[in-house]
């Protein structure tokens, strides 16, 4: 599919790094959020617009003999929420695993949107409450990416509407 390799491996370190801060102990998790991560992009093989929904759609039904038809699903459901409303996944969302791992790669790939080197921890994570999550970063992170600051407000507020949980922005002046 002539992706990216590059650009997978920086989503792939940057989203097990989330995911790792809210499960460290789940693996098959951490190893369903690697492949899907690398394997997001497969779609813009087809279509850069709604490239997502191809990719989604590409690794659920491509031949892969490793795996079931149910953990394809899987993974394309995970893939498919890379980006876009969370509506469209609304039945997978009372899965907690599942959305950990959707925000992990939606963060991920808003955080490596410029496509360059990316320090995998400058963001973390942590629950803050039931249905709080509280992504935070430092003050000279967030004043040298104000691209990417904006693009994480504009993911906090598609959580809040889903009503599935609260992710707070909290910058600070850690390191």
């Amino acid at each position: 599919f002539d992706a990216d390799l590059g650009q997978a491996a920086r989503v792939r370190a940057v989203a097990l790094a989330l995911y790792r801060e809210l499960a460290p102990d789940d693996d098959e998790g951490a190893r369903e959020l690697g492949w899907a991560a690398e394997l997001h992009e497969i779609g813009l093989a087809i279509s850069h617009h709604d490239h997502h929904r191809h990719s989604a759609y590409l690794v659920g039904h491509l031949d892969a003999p490793a795996f079931s038809q149910t953990e394809q699903r899987k993974l394309a459901a995970i893939v498919l929420g890379q980006r876009g409303g969370l509506r469209k996944l609304e039945a997978q969302l009372t899965d907690k695993r599942f959305v950990q791992q959707v925000l992990a790669l939606r963060l991920a790939v808003i955080k490596c949107h410029a496509r360059t080197a990316v320090d995998a921890r400058a963001l973390r994570l942590a629950a803050d409450g039931r249905q709080r999550l509280r992504l935070s970063f430092a003050n000279e992170w967030a004043a040298l990416h104000p691209r990417t600051l904006y693009l994480l407000q504009e993911e906090a507020q598609a959580w809040e509407r889903s009503g599935v949980m609260k992710l707070v922005l909290d910058s600070s002046d850690w390191h």
